[in-house]
Order: structure tokens, then C-alpha cells, then sequence
């Protein structure tokens, strides 16, 4: 597939459709804006293992291998009754038993001195040192496979960093796991978590949430499908459909990593941001929210739903507190004007709101090998402007303006829009207008300046103002051409009908000679260069 067909497809893909697998971010590197983006990353990703991992310990019950291990301890009891025929204590009272570090509290309890266990009922507590704290209303725990489960109408499971309510939690004192599949709450200082199923790593102080994953803090509310979330750190990272919603914002992802404390993220597979009035979306996202910063790699589509532009290409950069953008690769700006759409592509865009102390507008920058289409006007240039301040386009170094069969070009050439349409046009130095009658015949006006007016998009009057020459072939009613007209004037005024030279007046001591089609002298003024072909046909070939 050539380079063009590719840029083709992937425009007319980026405008329809963003679902489509991609590699993953490079985690690790949330602390800091990625400078580049690998495009191939390991499919095997210790994240993507990790939630393959999780996924396998969600659908399983906690399990540990039986075998003999350290005796429970009684520690304390108000009374006990020792039932020789079943080989268990009904302790009562004020109970407390010991077991490897870890001290368990309730109001009466079973311990079955064969298997190594006990039930314990009421005002049920599990203290492992000093720093997790487990409440309920009944306890089940072996001291050969330090496996705790506790219910209750409030399960409360608590450390320094957070407190989690459940109506059920498995607890593993070897791998230091605990594990509700019945619904539960997490809050810290700042957040508040709910899902139907998690993971808690009681060392490592990190959670991992599966099902129906809401994180609420003050600012937004995350709601994923697969949630991990470091209470140390406060980096969540999310895997499935998951959207990010605030006062200001809105993000969609199926793949990302935010740091809550930072308020920086990164975000794949389809996703998208709204930010005020801008969408923003790309194969792959960068944000940081406290600058409404955005960085977008791949298929990069951005959509100002007040203004009514789109931006698209490869790369771009949004920074929402500006309201700007800079986008590279393959850049396209798409505005709506008059039931139709301006399409504009060069090698760098960068679109932004120009603040001075009478009003604000927005400045729209295309640098280097610009070309445009519109169905009723083309062009192209090295450098483009266009302010909304006085709707004006600005074309620098080598401007060719192409309107139906004529062409203009100039030094410098000025495109004035009025309600979407074209209004006004102005050349600023070494003016060439010419139109393609038929053949090898073009109607030509050079001079200094030249100002143009349009009805509906349609050029209609053009005056030259200064140096001005013209060649022109005149009809007589049958229309057919009598002859060419070579003229000199200081000013000229030319008219157009149906899209062709109709009029020209001399209107300042004008020198002119008909010459019969059968002896003319030369037929082009100096500077004609017709550039037809380099026109674009369509806003595919805007990209050649």
C-alpha cells in the first residue's frame, strides 16, 4: 500500500471508527510526559499478565493447601466447657485466641482441637499487629491454613491507609490476600471505591477490583470494569470500558493508568476525551488534568463543537486552559462553511485563541507545503493564517488560488470569508490572474495589486491597481472570438459571468490593439505559468 493510500484509509478510518486493539502505554513512565511513543511494545505486558492473573483469582475461591501448623492458643475465656466426645471447647466470654502474631476476639466461640480451628460468634475482631484491624459478626479460621473468613451485616476490614466494608471477607494470612466477592466499599482520605468483587494485598497495600468498579473523589468518578489501585501511591490502573467524568471533562478509555494524586493519566484503545466544547481522541492519550494538557498518538481527531473545525493527523498536543492545539504528521483542518467544507492540510498546524486588550480570537496556523480544497475553491502556498478576528485568510510564498477555470497568484495573497462565504479577495504584489477559455487560449490580467469580490463563492469583479496589462479575446454575439485584445493601463476592472472573463475596462489612459486570431504576437504576458495540474480534485489529494 503506497504512503497516500495509507494516509487515506487512516483519515477515512479515524472519521468513522476507533475500535481497533493497539499496544500498551509504557506504564512506568506516568511520572513524566513521554517524549516518544513506542509504536511495538511487548503484547505480554506484566500488567496485561497481571489482570490475565486476577481475572483467573476472581472466578476461584481462596485456597490453601492443609497441613499441620502452629496451635490456636486461648488466651482468655470467662468460662470453658470441654466436650471429650467431639474433641471441642465451647469457650464463653470475653474470648480471646492467639495465633501466630495474629490476636481474634469474640464473644463465645467453638475451637475444634483435632482440626486446628475455631468458630467464633459476636463482636468478632482479628488484630495482626498493629496495623490491620478485621471486624465482623462470625469468624471462621484455621490455624493450619491461616485462612480467616468473616460475615456479618458490616464486614470492616482497616489499616492506616484505608477502611474496607463488605458482607463477607476471605482473608490469607500467607499471601496476605483478603477477598470479597459480595460487594464492598473502600475509602480513604480522598476516595471513596465500590465494586462487586476485589483483592486487597494487606503488605503491598494494593487493591485489584473486578465488576461494576466506581472510584468517587472530590474532583471526578472513575467507572471501570477491572480496577488496580495502589492506596500507597493512589494510581489506579484500569482495564475494560471505563470513563473518567468531572465538572469539566469527560474521558472514555478501555486501557489506562491514572495517578490520583497528580491528576496525570494515560489512556488506549479507543480512547476520548470531551473537554468544555472539545472532543479530543487518538489511538493513544497523554492528560494532565491541572492544564487540561493532552497528548495524542495515532489517527489524532480533534472536534470544536462551538466553532464547528475538526483537526486531524498523527500527533497533536491540546492544552485546554489556551483552548490550543498543535498537530503534526499529516495534518488536516475541516471547517464548515456555507453547506460545504474547507479542508486544509500542510506539514505543521497549530490552532489557538490570541488574547490583546480589546478581544479574544482564535489564530489558525498551517507552515509548509499547505494546500486546501473546498468544491468551489482551491489553492495552495508554503504558509497559511486564518483569524477568526476578520475571518481572513492569509497565504505567504508562492500563493495559487484556483476558482472555477481561473487562477490567481501573487506575493502574498488575502481571502476574506462574510456568513461562510468568500466576500473579498486581495493580491499585494506582482498580481497574475488568468482563465482557461478553450485549448491554448487564456484570458491574462497582471499588475502591482489586485482586489477581488466574490458572489456567492463565485469570483465576480477583479480590480488592478497599478502596472496593469491584460490579454483578452473578445466574441461577437455568435460568440465567436474576433480577435485578441492586448492592452496597458494603470487600472483595470474585470467582470465575470458564468465563470469567465465577460468585461474588462481600462480606466486610466489605456493603450490597446486587436490583433486578428490570424496574426498574433505573443499570447503570454510575462509571468503567465498556468498550474491547473497542481490543483487538487478532491480533499484526498490535498495529502499528495
Amino acid at each position: 500500500m503506497t504512503h497516500l493510500k495509507r494516509l487515506k484509509t487512516m483519515w477515512s478510518f479515524c472519521s468513522r471508527n476507533w475500535a481497533y486493539p493497539l499496544p500498551l502505554f509504557p506504564w512506568d513512565r506516568i511520572g513524566t510526559k513521554p517524549y516518544t511513543l513506542k509504536t511495538t511494545l511487548p503484547r505480554h505486558s506484566f500488567l496485561l499478565s497481571l489482570l490475565v492473573l486476577l481475572g483467573f483469582l476472581f472466578s476461584s475461591p481462596i485456597q490453601a493447601q492443609e497441613k499441620k501448623g502452629k496451635k490456636i492458643l486461648i488466651k482468655n475465656a470467662d468460662k470453658a466447657i470441654f466436650q471429650k466426645s467431639t474433641g471441642r471447647n465451647r469457650l464463653l466470654g470475653n474470648v480471646i485466641f492467639e495465633h501466630d502474631g495474629a490476636l481474634m476476639y469474640c464473644d463465645s466461640a467453638w475451637l475444634y482441637n483435632e482440626t486446628n480451628r475455631i468458630k467464633a460468634y459476636e463482636n468478632v475482631r482479628l488484630n495482626q499487629g498493629d496495623t490491620l484491624f478485621l471486624t465482623g459478626d462470625y469468624l471462621e479460621y484455621s490455624g493450619n491454613t491461616k485462612l480467616a473468613k468473616v460475615t456479618g451485616e458490616e464486614v470492616r476490614l482497616r489499616d492506616p491507609q484505608m477502611e474496607l466494608v463488605t458482607t463477607r471477607l476471605d482473608l490469607d494470612r500467607n499471601t496476605d490476600l483478603a477477598y470479597y466477592a459480595v460487594g464492598g466499599t473502600i475509602t480513604d482520605k480522598e476516595n471513596i471505591l465500590t465494586s462487586k468483587k476485589g483483592f486487597y494485598n494487606t503488605q503491598a497495600k494494593v487493591f485489584n477490583f473486578k465488576d461494576s468498579v466506581v472510584l468517587t473523589n472530590p474532583d471526578y468518578v472513575i467507572e471501570s470494569d477491572t480496577l488496580i489501585y495502589h492506596s500507597n501511591s493512589r494510581v489506579s490502573y484500569f482495564h475494560g470500558p471505563t470513563t473518567i467524568t468531572s465538572d469539566s471533562s469527560f474521558i472514555y478509555c478501555e486501557n489506562g493508568i491514572y495517578n490520583t494524586i497528580t491528576d496525570i493519566a494515560q489512556f488506549e484503545r479507543n480512547a476520548y476525551l470531551y473537554d468544555d466544547n472539545k472532543y479530543l481522541t487518538g489511538d493513544s492519550l497523554y492528560y494532565e488534568k491541572k492544564d487540561e494538557y493532552g497528548e495524542v498518538y495515532g489517527c489524532v481527531f480533534i472536534h470544536d463543537t462551538v466553532d464547528n473545525y475538526t483537526i486531524t493527523g498523527d500527533y497533536g498536543e491540546y492544552l485546554g486552559v489556551k483552548d490550543s492545539a498543535f498537530v503534526t504528521i499529516e495534518p488536516v483542518y475541516s471547517v464548515m462553511q456555507d453547506n460545504d467544507t474547507l479542508h486544509i492540510h500542510g506539514d505543521t498546524l497549530l490552532s489557538y485563541i490570541h488574547k490583546d486588550s480589546l478581544t479574544d480570537y482564535r489564530q489558525v496556523q498551517v507552515f509548509h507545503g499547505v494546500k486546501f480544497f473546498k468544491q468551489d475553491l482551491q489553492g495552495s502556498c508554503d504558509s497559511l493564517t486564518y483569524a477568526t478576528l476578520d475571518s481572513t485568510f492569509r497565504m505567504f510564498r508562492v500563493p495559487i488560488l484556483w476558482n472555477d477555470s481561473s487562477q490567481v497568484t501573487g506575493d502574498t495573497i488575502y481571502l476574506t470569508m462574510k456568513n461562510d462565504k468568500l466576500d473579498s479577495m486581495k493580491v499585494l504584489s506582482n498580481s497574475f490572474l488568468l482563465s482557461h477559455i478553450e485549448l491554448n487560449k487564456y484570458n491574462q490580467v497582471k499588475g502591482r495589486k489586485m482586489l477581488g469580490k466574490f458572489y456567492d463563492n463565485k469570483l465576480k469583479r477583479v480590480l488592478v491597481n497599478g502596472n496593469g496589462q491584460s490579454i483578452y479575446y473578445p466574441r461577437n454575439d455568435d460568440k465567436e472570438y474576433i480577435g485578441m485584445n492586448k492592452s496597458i493601463s494603470s487600472k483595470i476592472l474585470i467582470k465575470f459571468k458564468e465563470s469567465q472573463v465577460h468585461e474588462i475596462s481600462y480606466l486610466n489612459k489605456p493603450d490597446s490593439k486587436l490583433y486578428p486570431l490570424d496574426k498574433l504576437p505573443e499570447t503570454e504576458l510575462e509571468g503567465f505559468f498556468p498550474r491547473f495540474d497542481l490543483r487538487p480534485k478532491n480533499k484526498y489529494e490535498i495529502l499528495e
